[in-house]
């Protein structure tokens, strides 16, 4: 089953209520969190068999959103999890 989610693959935006509510936060908090520099994100485009595939993941403390999007930015799949611990906020 498809999810149509509001999700702009041309600049890769998500819409900050979908995603807040995918880790039970207010769309304040998430911004709040977005602010402080808790988000963090990753953009994977397929190739081969999963090419116009998009994979997004989205990180805040030990928490995981991960997404995979068509290319019309319908959400094919998504699954939320937890990771052992939290990544540190060194700089790199």
């Amino acid at each position: 089953m498809t999810i149509k989610a509001k999700v702009d693959l041309d600049e890769l935006t998500v819409d900050a209520s979908y995603l807040a509510d995918r880790f039970g936060l207010s769309p304040q908090a998430l911004r709040r969190y977005m602010a402080q520099g808790l988000v963090r994100s990753r953009v994977e485009m397929g190739q081969d068999a999963d090419l116009g595939k998009t994979r997004l993941t989205v990180r805040i403390g030990n928490r995981i959103w991960v997404a995979v999007l068509a290319a019309d930015g319908s959400v094919v799949s998504e699954e939320t999890r937890f990771a052992a611990s939290a990544p540190s906020r060194q700089a790199t």
